[in-house]
């Protein structure tokens, strides 16, 4: 778990306060990450996102079998254009 504070970001971005909060909120909204805003104490705590490992190797998996597919359609085309000459 990460906590950062929003003063401190705000800093960093070289923003006010207001600005680096929406700023924050945005970038949240608009990403994966899983993150929440608390307001009392003016930080944002964020979790570690650690992908999945069997869909991993379920993703992985598919990738090396369309590409497959997609070499063995060539080479059968490419053979068959050379048989034909």
């Amino acid at each position: 778990m990460h906590i950062l504070s929003s003063v401190v970001l705000s800093d960093k971005l070289n923003l006010n306060y207001e600005e680096a909060e929406r700023w924050i909120v945005n970038l949240i909204t608009t990403s994966k990450l899983d993150a929440k805003i608390d307001s009392k104490s003016g930080t944002v705590v964020m979790e570690p996102n650690h992908p999945n490992v069997y869909q991993q190797i379920i993703d992985h998996t598919k990738a090396v079998s369309g590409r497959t597919y997609k070499l063995v359609n060539q080479l059968l085309e490419k053979a068959q254009t050379q048989a034909a000459r």
